[in-house]
């Protein structure tokens, strides 16, 4: 499978993006237009930029070393309408490069200038000579809206007629001089009209296309239903045109939704502060949107002037501004967080206080909208023409569809010992499954039986989701044509496992644990990862066989790491290296069971035990005390760091009687995998990368260890 091949959901490229420093000029208040959405909301003819405190701020630059932070520059002009006064960008920039060459500043080469204009005066002499004056070195993007009710909406002039016929004549010209690139933005009123005025865009030429929507409150109920459904209809638009891999929209993007990881949460949403924006009268910003006159609530943010330098102590927030400081637990936990970017200027001025550490939240429903309408085009893009999205997400949450009560176990209850009837899950209870999961942002899985499904029905409608299918090995052939799949496999089975497969779920049960070593060996031959699931574990589990046959799998492993270079992986014994938290059961927390009787369980064992459902697709998911299925609230695990141990829920409850509160023999089989897993890593661990070093422990039971106020009271016999 083609791990890229499309541009629409890629970003474009920019000029050094990891090495050049902006440093913005604000040289005019004033703007020939007064679009309806633009956040510069105190317009004025008086605020000019004086060439003089031009001057003064590129010689402050030029000579502080301890603000220059990259090994390139961009000269970047903006206004109001920049090129109203392009007479003085054009003595800004021979200055620039006059006093750069003097000092022998590798700026002097290294830089580019960068406009975006509303295109009023593009065709104007003195635009046109200082664009042939600086050919190579300027880049300038003219905003149009698409179509002309679009833009006329939104982008007219002080009279209030629209811009459109004059903009578009200069359309023409700008495409000779420059790769096409706009900024398209949208508001509540214009949404309807988007999928049209991107489609317009890309039939005059444009291929870089920078959509968005406003940051401010302006959004009514059912806009984001709007926003989604147009997206939607423009990616159905790209597919079925085969213009995916044609031109830029970012509106889409592989790199949004998912939840944010550890290494996220130390970034935050734009440069502000280690860029600089130079206002009108000498004043120095964080960035242009911290200038008066885009601010409606507070006065200008000011970290230095022309005169003084720049404060470094009023820089230091935004040095230490991170996700992580700036968002709210809703934030922090949202399953789709990734890429819900923020102005932090915008922030500043929503802020009860004056602070850069509280966030902005009017675009939340607006954004997830954006993630489904980005889930659905990435699916169709790999169901139908084979292309996988390029950046993998942090998908926490999934949702299990039991499409045959007598599906394969992918977990240790064994379905097929169930007393059930046999259901099928239909049609219409598996698309309205999907709707659910689609909405609520969960992966689906599709749990298949020996049996013929509903896929065969059904498969044309499922070219909008992007489903994980787990097939029995008896159902191989069936998988060939998905694109995400699981094999399950047991010891009747292991025979009809491909060599071309990388990762299978081997079934075993309780009483055939001798047998392993010999399976775990045929099975090596073919693929290189086995998720080991023993079913029906009990209290009858024997501990000490298991540590023996472990051992010898152990053993297996390291055998081929000597002689191959190659690291077999069994989830029981090698998972613990790579993982630096509890990667156990997920039922309740993020894993979802979808039943034939369109009833939602904690997990699959629920439903066959015919335990109390959590809810169902109309109702959502209503589980009780929903925080005692987190690790947080379960104590033995918190004392434990066997991060490979199942934890399985159904056990729990089955044999405690709490979720939170794993019986001694699920504990102790854990700790023997790690026993041997600490010997595993020793034997290894010069040939393979690890993130986590076991120690020897000296109990089998986290119980043993565990800090429990009172200590001694109560009793404990296993």
């Amino acid at each position: 499978m083609e791990k890229q091949n499309y541009m629409v959901g890629t970003q474009p490229d920019v000029w050094k993006a990891d090495s050049s420093q902006q440093i913005t000029f604000i040289v005019t208040a004033d703007c020939n237009l007064r679009c309806k959405y633009c956040y510069i909301t105190h317009k004025s003819d008086s605020k000019v930029m004086d060439f003089e405190v031009a001057k003064k701020f590129i010689d402050y630059i030029l000579d502080t070393s301890l603000i220059r932070k990259q090994e390139a520059v961009v000269l970047d002009f903006i206004g109001g309408e920049p090129l109203i006064e392009v007479e003085l960008i054009d003595q800004i920039c021979d200055y620039f490069k006059k006093e750069a060459f003097k000092r022998n500043d590798p700026w002097y080469w290294n830089y580019k200038i960068n406009i975006c204009t509303n295109g009023v005066n593009y065709s104007s002499e003195a635009v046109q000579k200082f664009i042939r004056k600086n050919i190579g070195k300027v880049y300038i993007s003219i905003t149009i809206d698409g179509t002309k009710e679009k833009h006329d909406m939104q982008r007219v002039f002080p009279d209030g007629s629209g811009s459109y016929d004059i903009i578009r004549k200069n359309v023409d010209l700008w495409l000779t001089q420059f790769d096409g690139s706009t900024k398209v933005t949208f508001a509540s009123d214009d949404l309807p009209l988007l999928k049209e005025s991107i489609i317009q865009l890309l039939n005059d030429g444009i291929k870089d296309i920078s959509a968005n929507v406003v940051f401010e409150d302006v959004w009514k109920e059912g806009d984001d239903q709007v926003f989604e459904e147009q997206l939607k209809q423009l990616a159905d638009y790209i597919i079925d045109n085969d213009l995916y891999n044609e031109f830029r929209c970012t509106l889409f993007s592989d790199a949004i939704g998912g939840s944010y990881t550890e290494d996220d949460l130390t970034n935050t949403s734009c440069g502000a502060g280690k860029m600089l924006a130079l206002g009108p009268n000498g004043d120095i910003y964080p960035c242009m949107r911290y200038y008066d006159y885009s601010l409606n609530k507070k006065e200008g943010l000011v970290i230095g002037n022309i005169n003084d330098g720049i404060d470094l102590e009023k820089v230091r927030p935004f040095e230490t501004v991170m996700y992580k400081y700036q968002s709210d637990e809703e934030c922090l936990n949202c399953d789709v967080a990734k890429g819900c970017n923020f102005c932090q200027g915008f922030n500043y001025d929503e802020a009860d206080t004056k602070t850069n550490f509280q966030r902005a939240k009017y675009i939340c429903k607006m954004h997830k909208a954006r993630v489904r309408a980005n889930n659905y085009y990435f699916a169709r893009l790999l169901n139908e023409k084979g292309i996988a999205r390029e950046y993998v997400l942090n998908q926490k949450k999934s949702m299990l569809f039991i499409l045959d009560d007598h599906y394969e176990s992918i977990c240790s209850y064994d379905t097929n010992r169930s007393a059930r009837d046999r259901r099928k899950m239909d049609k219409e209870t598996v698309l309205e499954g999907l709707r659910f999961a689609a909405y609520n942002f969960m992966k689906p899985v599709f749990l298949y039986s020996q049996k013929p499904s509903v896929l065969d029905e059904i498969k044309d409608e499922l070219t909008g989701y992007e489903i994980l299918h787990i097939f029995p090995a008896s159902m191989i052939n069936q998988s060939d044509y998905i694109h995400e799949s699981m094999v399950t496999v047991s010891k009747e089975t292991i025979d009809m496992v491909k060599q071309e497969m990388s990762n299978i779920i081997f079934n075993i049960h309780q009483d055939d644990i001798q047998f392993l070593p010999d399976y775990i060996r045929e099975l090596f031959t073919k693929v290189d990862r086995i998720n080991i699931n023993i079913m029906n574990l009990d209290r009858n589990f024997d501990l000490d066989l298991y540590d023996r046959v472990l051992e010898e799998i152990a053993k297996e492993i390291v055998l081929y790491v000597q002689k191959e270079n190659v690291l077999k992986e069994i989830n029981l014994l090698t998972d613990i290296f790579f993982i630096t938290n509890h990667g156990n059961c997920k039922a309740g927390e993020d894993v979802f069971t979808y039943a034939p009787d369109g009833k939602i369980y904690a997990c699959p064992a629920f439903y066959y035990e015919k335990m109390e459902s959590i809810g169902d697709v109309n109702i959502g998911i209503q589980l009780k005390n929903k925080h005692l299925w987190t690790n947080k609230y379960a104590p033995l695990c918190n004392a434990c760091d066997s991060y490979q141990c199942e934890n399985c829920k159904f056990i729990n409850i089955k044999n405690t009687g709490e979720v939170n509160v794993s019986p001694s023999f699920q504990c102790k089989k854990a700790h023997i995998e790690r026993k041997n897993a600490l010997w595993l890593q020793s034997k290894i661990e010069d040939k393979v990368e690890m993130l986590h070093k076991l120690e020897t422990i000296e109990y089998q039971d986290p119980f043993e260890i565990l800090n429990v106020t009172a200590k001694n009271i109560g009793f404990y016999n296993c």
